[in-house]
């Protein structure tokens, strides 16, 4: 998925489970809830918001996916 139009979408996108924003890191979509540190998979092109198919990332995993998103948005 082109980046310009990924992000256009994360605008719109929340977690299913904690109604946060998402980021997007490689071929997933993860959480900003520090909570839940879910992460969602991105299939051909499209995410797959399902509660079901979320991964918990450890908190170290989450942290640096979550402070990438932050240096790459200043």
């Amino acid at each position: 998925m082109a980046s310009r139009a990924l992000d256009q979408i994360l605008q719109k996108l929340r977690c299913p489970v904690s109604k946060q924003p998402l980021v997007a890191h490689q071929q997933v979509l993860v959480s900003l809830d520090s909570a839940t540190r879910l992460s969602y998979p991105i299939r051909g092109g499209i995410p797959v918001l399902l509660a079901e198919e979320a991964v918990k990332l450890d908190r170290e995993q989450w942290q640096s996916i979550v402070d990438a998103a932050k240096k790459n948005n200043e």
